[in-house]
């Protein structure tokens, strides 16, 4: 007989609060800054002030979001990072004054409750016991995996409304409604597409097992599932207004068509961290920054990092075995579990489903999900559970939890001794499973709400707090980041202040990045408005590609999608004019002089600066360039091949160099003077989102010089013209427009047919 809690919804609100507090309160009452994890210190708070930036011109100026000029060289604002790096909760945050360290905890809360309520009403939609329903919403709410992506806002924020989707599922196949369905394909596409494409892909397994689960039979599942299909493209098509500019942006980026096309991982830790990622919380393990977390962490040669995170409390762990006993036996079940398992264990397999960029882990999450709506029954219907295999699998896994990660460094030939600073983890979570498990075998299963919240209270610790990578950053070095050049848009108008001029040119700045950011980060100069050089950007413009054909050594920093421009050539060429160090020793310029002082940093001007762009007189192709040849870039156009004919015909024979130039937001003036037809290449990165005008009328632009912008420019005066807007975005808003038609004549069509059949 199923067992019912009184309050259930007050009583799981309480848990997750309180749960939640073992991962927050640490911070708050000591003087460590809930910024966790590299990631959240390098990119996600500054682009979050970028996002404060863009959305503030927007609702005070009425500046569109579709450009950004602060994000390295400018980026695609719309179709990147609102894709990768901002997700819907920040929006109103970033409306207000709130720091990003106070915003991130209050929108990881409110995740963690959608995600339990969520479960919940998942649960509830399948009749589970209002006591399982609450036990199953804290599973999936703090799960490994849920503790993994939390520190990854625009992760987090995807796999939360998993339960409401699956739902959603479950109303077509129970009573053949669809609105939910189509809504909530709309709402996930829109909100994270790249996570989405795995889910779809699952959602056939998902399909078969539940659909099966229902009837008993296979009778009419093909037939609803194509229907299914259809309803699908109706969601998939009202998300084109944001998905299509999305796509055409991230097809053009280096990171895709990286995948491993082999069979077999170069190292035996993925195979080791998927066995023992049901049975150990691997969030607790990998991301200490310790020697433990090299043995839960695989980095592939193209940079992916794979952590296996298939634990959910040690209820999903304890009761899997029980799935292929007699009475559980369900043939579904051993081919689910030997093609997800083939599926993540073969790269080439594994890289299909992470988009067929590099194999990754990430798309487990829905795999973690089935296996917990597949146990949760036992703990309505205890008599299906086979005690003596439930006492053999608490003890084998007890001893596994106790020895996974010795036996894991034995295996891969790490040495014991360098382990010894986390020796503790090898025993602290034991006594959760154990627990579980003696209520599970007793039968007391009231105490198990209880059980599974201390057994949460303990991981969530030590999965935030309690790892050292993610507590290492003080309260008052997160201040004195935030302030480092000043308030925001402080350091511009002190450099307007150096030469009146500034206020109608373009120009950027290096700021050195170790004796200044301290090398914590190269995204900083988004904190302040800053239009630089440095980035840590997995979504950066295509163009910029060719940038680091000029110089990968002096333009590429760390990883592929890391930027750090210290050559002096590429410099003058996307008109870099000051540079801010601690030292003159540290200044990269070949010709300069001192500007001033910005509180204890100097400043030094660029003498070879040129304002935006100017006409050129030479040409030459990438194919007859290489990195040494970078001083040419101050005479001669690089181009691609098939544009050298082009380009060569609209060459002149003097430079002339811009004159007042203006940007806001989107647009971009400039003008430019020359006795004759000329070809100017202008330091703005290209992309096909860029109409550009000249003298009012429409002109080609071209991919020159490192991915910037080559026109050409007339004889006499030339105002030219940029407004952006995100390629696809017009097309996109035409198929969002026809998705919702249909949706609107699907939903009236079916209620007629009600009606009818009423």
């Amino acid at each position: 007989m199923k067992k019912n809690l009184k309050y259930p919804r007050l009583i799981l609100f309480a848990l997750i609060t309180l749960i939640s507090a073992f991962i927050f309160c640490p911070y708050i009452f000591s003087d460590k800054a809930y910024i966790v994890g590299w990631d959240m210190r390098t990119i996600y708070t500054s682009n979050f002030e970028n996002l404060r930036t863009v959305l503030q011109a927007w609702v005070h100026d009425g500046v569109r979001p579709y450009w950004t000029w602060y994000s390295f060289l400018g980026n695609d604002f719309y179709s990147s990072k609102l894709f990768y790096f901002n997700d819907f909760f920040e929006f109103p945050f970033a409306l207000t004054d709130m720091t990003y360290e106070h915003a991130i905890m209050i929108m990881t809360y409110i995740k963690f409750l959608i995600a339990g309520f969520g479960f919940m009403a998942y649960a509830k939609y399948n009749r589970y016991s209002s006591r399982t329903a609450v036990i199953g919403s804290l599973m999936f709410t703090f799960s490994a995996y849920h503790m993994y992506v939390m520190p990854h806002p625009f992760f987090a924020s995807f796999f939360i409304f998993l339960p409401l989707y699956f739902l959603s599922v479950d109303r077509y196949i129970r009573e053949r409604k669809t609105g939910m369905f189509i809504l909530m394909v709309f709402f996930m596409f829109i909100n994270n597409y790249y996570q989405f494409y795995s889910v779809s892909l699952f959602t056939i397994i998902y399909y078969i097992w539940r659909w099966h689960r229902e009837y008993g039979t296979y009778k009419d599942m093909w037939r609803t599932a194509f229907i299914l299909i259809g309803y699908y493209m109706i969601g998939f098509l009202m998300s084109g207004i944001v998905v299509l500019p999305e796509v055409l942006n991230i097809l053009a980026n280096s990171r895709v068509g990286k995948r491993s096309s082999t069979l077999f991982y170069d190292s035996i830790i993925p195979y080791l961290d998927y066995l023992a990622g049901m049975f150990v919380p691997a969030s607790a393990y990998a991301n200490r920054g310790t020697p433990v977390s090299s043995l839960y962490t695989f980095v592939t040669k193209n940079d992916s990092v794979m952590n296996a995170y298939l634990w959910a409390t040690s209820i999903p762990a304890l009761l899997f075995p029980q799935l292929f006993t007699k009475k559980n036996r369900d043939p579904l079940n051993i081919l689910f579990t030997v093609l997800i398992s083939v599926t993540a264990l073969v790269p080439i397999l594994s890289s299909a489903m992470h988009g067929f960029s590099e194999p990754s882990f990430r798309w487990l999450a829905s795999p973690l999900f089935l296996l917990m709506v597949n146990v949760l029954p036992l703990l309505d219907e205890p008599e299906r559970i086979d005690k003596r295999l439930l006492l053999t699998t608490v003890i084998v896994l007890t001893i596994l939890q106790i020895a996974a990660t010795p036996l894991i460094a034995l295996a891969t030939g790490t040495d014991l001794a360098l382990l010894k600073e986390d020796m503790y983890l090898w025993f602290i979570f034991a006594p959760g499973l154990i627990l579980t498990g003696y209520l599970l075998y007793t039968g007391r299963y009231k105490a198990l709400p209880a059980a599974v919240a201390a057994e949460l209270c303990v991981v969530a610790y030590f999965s935030f707090f309690g790892s050292p990578s993610l507590s290492d950053v003080t309260k008052q070095i997160n201040d004195r980041v935030s302030y480092l050049m000043g308030e925001k848009d402080e350091y511009n108008r002190y450099t307007r202040s150096l030469d009146p001029a500034n206020a109608d040119s373009f120009y950027r700045n290096y700021i050195d990045p170790v004796n200044i950011y301290w090398g914590l980060s190269t995204s900083y100069n988004l904190d302040f408005n800053i239009m630089g050089m440095l980035a840590y950007d997995s979504t950066y413009l295509p163009s910029m590609n060719d940038l680091i054909r000029l110089d990968p050594e002096r333009v590429q920093d760390y990883l592929p999608w890391t930027f750090d421009i210290q050559n002096p050539d590429v410099m003058n060429l996307i008109s870099t004019k000051y540079a801010v160090v601690m030292d003159e020793s540290e200044v990269p310029f070949e010709n300069y002089r001192f500007a001033g002082n910005y509180y204890a940093m100097s400043v030094y001007e660029n003498l070879d600066y040129v304002n935006l762009g100017k006409t050129y007189t030479s040409l030459m192709t990438y194919d007859d360039y290489d990195p040494s040849m970078s001083g040419k870039l101050a005479d001669t156009i690089i181009c691609h091949a098939e544009d050298a004919q082009e380009i060569s015909s609209l060459l002149g024979s003097e430079t002339a160099v811009c004159g007042i130039v203006k940007t806001e937001g989107n647009y971009l003036y400039a003008d430019i003077e020359t006795t004759e037809p000329g070809f100017a290449v202008l330091s703005v990165p290209y992309d096909e989102g860029w109409h550009v005008s000249r003298n009012g009328q429409p002109v080609k632009t071209y991919k020159v010089s490192g991915g910037m912008t080559g026109l050409a420019v007339e004889a006499g005066f030339n105002e030219i013209e940029m407004n952006f807007s995100p390629r696809g975005l017009k097309t996109g808003a035409m198929i969002s427009a026809a998705g919702l038609l249909l949706f609107i004549a699907a939903m009236i069509t079916q209620r007629v047919l009600k009606k009818k059949q009423a």
